[in-house]
């Protein structure tokens, strides 16, 4: 059976994104983790390259992998959502509020208001788009609660 394990981003500074991913998930992190060596040059393309790992586990079960590559000369791609091939984690919190005013303690805020999905599998969630480290399109989205049927007398 397939499911998700993680999503990696790469980050120009691993202590600044930990701070923002930790905070819109209330994840466990491990790390950063310093990677380097034939395999991570194999693996990663770029030799010699050192790579800081860091790995935030949210409550399902899946983690976000941060990895900072040092020594690659690396020029950042503009991940604006309606570039091809761009990407964006999408996070569910219990309280988007009360995320949003962590984020924003960290100098991020929402591209626009809190909205309501009318259809799809989002229906009912809200969500809102944050510009995260890096100019990462960042969705939080919070499910809608369903309210307790009164019992019957």
């Amino acid at each position: 059976m397939a499911r998700m394990h993680h999503i990696g981003i790469t980050v120009s500074d691993t202590t600044a994104a930990t701070a923002f991913y930790a905070a819109a998930t209330e994840g466990v992190v491990t790390g950063p983790l310093v990677k380097s060596g034939p395999a991570v040059d194999a693996a990663t393309g770029h030799p010699g390259v050192e790579v800081l790992l860091t790995f935030i586990q949210a409550a399902d079960g899946v983690f976000i992998e941060l990895a900072e590559y040092r020594g690659t000369g690396a020029q950042p791609i503009d991940p604006d959502n309606g570039r091809v091939g761009a990407a964006h984690p999408a996070i569910v919190v219990d309280d988007i509020e009360a995320t949003l005013s962590a984020l924003a303690a960290l100098g991020h805020r929402p591209l626009s208001q809190t909205m309501t999905a009318t259809a799809g599998p989002m229906e009912g969630c809200r969500y809102v788009y944050v510009l995260g480290p890096d100019d990462v399109r960042v969705e939080l989205l919070q499910e809608p609660h369903l309210s307790a049927t009164p019992a019957s007398p």
